[in-house]
Formats: C-alpha cells, sequence, structure tokens
C-alpha cells in the first residue's frame, strides 16, 4: 500500500506549517517497513525545508478543473453528471500515477472533494469557527459559512479524521455525525526544531533582535484571536506599578499589526515591546530559551503548539483558563478577558521559585502528551493496517 502526504500550507503560516511537518514525519515513522510513503507539496519552498529534514517531497498544482470538481461537490445536478461522466481531475490523476492508495491531508483542506475514487484521511485542527464566532477572522466575508462547507463536504466521506485532543473528537461526531471509532485524537507536537537542544549559544540571536534575557515571549500571528491587546494591556498594568518587564512577539501580520503598534505608542510601552516580525524555525529555539515565560493568552483551541514548545525549552508558560484541559496544572492560567488576571499571572513567573515549579510541572505534562501520542499513533497505524487489508477487496 502506497500512501502519499499532501501539505498545503507555506512557510509563512508559521505554527499550521510546523504542524504539517510535525504530522509528515510522524506519517513516515509510522510508515517505515510498512507501507510505501510519499509527498506532495503544493507551495513553492516547502520541498526545500522538508529536505532539510530528511523527506524527499514532489511539487504539486491545484489546476482550475480540480477547483471545478471541489465547486461541483455541492451540487446535485453535478453529482448526477459525475456518475455518469465519471470525470477524474488533474490531481487525482497525478496520485493514481504515483500508485497512491490513500492520501493523507496534513492540513484542514476542502482538497479532498476533488477526489472521485482514491480513500483520504483528514484533518481538524480546531471548531473555533463555533466557539467564537465574533472574531474577524472567521466572522467576516463569508468565513463561517466556508469552514461549515469544507466540514461538511469532506467529513463525511473520509476513512479516517485526525483531530487535535478527545475534547475535539468529541465535537467532530457531536456537530457532524462522524462514527467516534473513525476519530483519531491526535495531540499536536512542537515544531521540529524545537525537539532538541541549540548547540549554538542562542545570545546572538537575541542580539540579532536587540533582545536581554528575561523577556515575556509570544510566538503568534497577529489575529485578533491571539489576544496580543491583552498583553499590552497588562504590561502597561505592570508598568503603572514599577514592575519591569519586557514582551517580544514574533509572527507574521495577520491584519492586527498596524493596530497594535499604535496600541504600544498610546500606552507608552515603547521601550518595553518588541516586534520580531516573521522568524525563521532554526532561530526559534533560541528565543524560547531566551525568555522568562511563554504567555499565550488567546481564545482559540482546545489545544496550541507553544505550550509545548515552552515545555521544551524548559520555560513556564502563562495560558488561557478556558483551554485548561491540554496543559493540566502545568501553567499559570488567566482569564483572557481581563488584563489585570494576565498580569498577575505576569508577575508570577517573575518569582524564581514559581518559574521552577511551573517547568517542572511543564516537563511532567509533556511527558504525559508524549504518551498519549504515542497511543494515538499506534491507533493510526492499526487503521492503516485494516484499510491496507480491506483494499485488497478491489486493488
Amino acid at each position: 500500500m502506497k500512501i502519499v502526504a499532501v501539505l498545503e500550507t507555506s512557510i509563512a503560516a508559521g505554527g499550521g506549517f510546523n504542524q504539517g511537518v510535525s504530522a509528515i514525519l510522524q506519517m513516515a515513522r509510522i510508515c517505515k517497513d510498512r507501507f510505501e510513503f510519499a509527498v506532495l507539496a503544493t507551495c513553492p519552498g516547502s520541498a526545500v525545508y522538508l529536505a532539510q529534514l530528511g523527506i524527499d517531497s514532489l511539487a504539486a498544482k491545484i489546476s482550475l478543473r480540480d477547483t471545478l470538481l471541489i465547486q461541483g461537490a455541492q451540487s446535485p445536478a453535478w453529482r448526477t453528471f459525475q456518475r455518469r461522466a465519471r470525470y477524474i481531475g488533474p490531481f487525482e490523476r497525478r496520485l493514481l500515477k504515483m500508485g497512491c492508495d490513500l492520501v493523507y491531508f496534513v492540513s484542514p483542506s476542502l482538497l479532498p472533494a476533488a477526489l472521485q475514487r482514491l480513500n483520504y484521511i483528514t484533518t481538524v485542527w480546531d471548531l473555533c469557527h463555533r466557539d467564537f464566532p465574533e472574531f474577524p477572522e472567521v466572522r467576516s466575508y463569508g468565513e463561517i459559512p466556508a469552514r461549515e462547507r469544507m466540514l461538511q463536504t469532506v467529513l463525511a466521506a473520509a476513512y479516517a479524521v485526525v483531530g487535535d485532543s478527545d475534547q475535539l473528537a468529541e465535537r467532530i461526531g457531536t456537530l457532524y455525525g462522524i462514527d467516534r471509532h473513525r476519530i483519531i485524537p491526535m495531540p499536536f507536537s512542537p515544531a521540529p526544531q524545537m525537539a532538541t537542544e541549540t548547540r549554538d549559544d542562542p545570545s546572538h540571536v537575541l542580539r540579532k533582535y536587540s533582545l536581554n534575557p528575561g523577556y515575556f515571549f509570544y510566538p503568534a500571528q497577529f489575529w485578533a484571536h491571539k489576544n496580543h491587546d491583552r498583553i499590552l494591556q497588562a504590561a502597561a498594568i505592570l508598568q503603572q506599578r514599577g514592575v519591569e518587564i519586557h514582551v517580544a512577539f514574533a509572527g507574521g501580520d495577520a491584519g492586527e499589526l498596524s493596530r497594535l503598534r499604535k496600541r504600544v505608542k498610546n500606552l507608552h510601552l515603547d521601550e518595553r515591546v518588541r516586534f520580531l516580525g516573521f522568524v525563521p524555525n532554526d532561530e526559534m529555539r533560541s528565543l524560547f530559551e531566551g525568555c522568562r515565560a511563554v504567555i499565550m493568552p488567546t481564545y482559540f483551541g482546545p489545544t496550541n503548539i507553544p505550550p509545548l514548545e515552552a515545555w521544551c525549552a524548559r520555560r513556564p508558560l502563562i495560558y488561557s483558563m478556558h483551554l485548561q484541559e491540554q496543559v493540566g496544572d502545568a501553567a499559570i492560567l488567566i482569564d483572557p478577558d481581563d488584563a489585570e488576571s494576565l498580569a498577575d499571572g505576569m508577575r508570577r513567573c517573575l518569582d524564581d521559585k514559581v518559574a521552577e515549579s511551573m517547568v517542572d510541572l511543564g516537563c511532567r505534562r509533556l511527558e504525559q502528551i508524549d504518551a498519549a501520542r504515542s497511543r494515538a499513533e499506534n491507533l493510526l497505524a492499526d487503521s492503516l493496517e485494516r484499510f491496507s487489508l480491506r483494499m485488497q477487496t478491489w486493488a
């Protein structure tokens, strides 16, 4: 049996790209000595990064014909026509030519709707358009109907669905009528470059960004739901109380950066806040290691990658309390709606004993999540074996 993973995100996507790469590395391990495995990447530049990790990949383009097949998936008239015409699009023809038996979409995607014959595994990262529909990134310009269309189109036909947690798996089953046994709760993984300690002195990276050790670090693109604004409010509160702190934000602009820069000036935080922009993957570990704590007052979940990376770098974590299921007792939990709560959490992290205790708890929690991921990988491997056996009846 041959499995082909499809990577559709670019490196500029940050955490989404890293999670897709981690899923590819994971599937490569599962397939070793069991199944053939290959990777298609639709974004230029992805192949270079994958090659650095020892993964060969082929470039792929999504044609207009594939797009029309996706659009037609919602049309009863087209479905009736297609049952007679049996048209296969260029993307699927390429997969078939490669000898593909099962397609693995490592990020949420509508592209599975272009497949007419091949089975697939799809991925769901969150259902935050239902949890927090008020945020502009999911509310504006038809994003909620687009996400619902994607989920309703691709989930029912998927051989398996990979989610990030038991909590998400239960919600997928409840909201979209997917049998629970077909949903594999696979915990997120830290980005590959976070897996091992940096060999070089991280100070040269800090000098590049004009940082001194001990800042609060938030690696997140500038979406509204990431809640950078509350960090600025908390920093202003601490400044008024004479508590000296610095904050570093790393991530690309998703629409909020200009407003946040103005907010920094209005709160007189120019000397306290650094906007680092998009940071290359090979520099991220140094930025984690140089910080006092990782701070993440995000609204979206139920899980996120930076908590895992904070623990990998042995740094304490400040996290939104409604996402406690991911972190247990291994984070200082704050109310993301309350700047006072966040300021108090930051102040607590300045206590060395508190910070040391949170690091120890974080390392233990990371071990628990690693064990849960190993169990999920076994479930996924068993599911692939079953598919291989069933495929013999039609191959």
